[in-house]
């Protein structure tokens, strides 16, 4: 009983905090920069402006389990844009101290990807169209 409730509630939404917490704060600092528009020096703006709200869209999203999968997506390629945009394609030639905190998140977003929002979401409550909704509605018929 305990683990199914840990593995089905608490683990997914412990990952969505974690995934969308992050990306709520890293947005938000990059909206207060004018708006989005002067975050980086050598981006154009309407990239900027993209990554910025897309980034906090996408934590907001997840924070709540409203089409989680979907903001998943969102924020894995939001991370890989900026990463490929700073570093280039030698992304993975760089040294593993400044890898770690994205790797982390590409792990933890991969994951969320594949495990969904969990029961203790939007999306589980009806409000999205994830897996979780509709495994909630097989197991109330049965």
């Amino acid at each position: 009983m305990f683990e199914t409730f840990f593995r089905d509630r608490l683990a997914p939404l412990t990952l969505r905090l974690a995934l969308g917490l992050v990306g709520i704060f890293h947005g938000f600092i990059k909206i207060m920069a004018n708006g989005g528009m002067t975050w980086h020096l050598n981006m154009p703006v309407g990239y900027q402006l993209l990554l910025a709200w897309g980034e906090f869209g996408a934590g907001l999203a997840i924070l709540l389990g409203l089409r989680c999968r979907w903001a998943a997506a969102g924020a894995l390629g939001v991370l890989s844009f900026t990463q490929v945009w700073q570093h280039g394609w030698n992304v993975l030639s760089q040294p593993v101290r400044t890898l770690e905190p994205t790797l982390v998140l590409l792990l933890s977003g991969l994951a969320l990807l594949f495990l969904g929002a969990g029961e203790l979401s939007l999306d589980a409550r009806g409000g999205g169209t994830g897996s979780a909704s509709r495994g909630v509605k097989k197991k109330q018929a049965a």
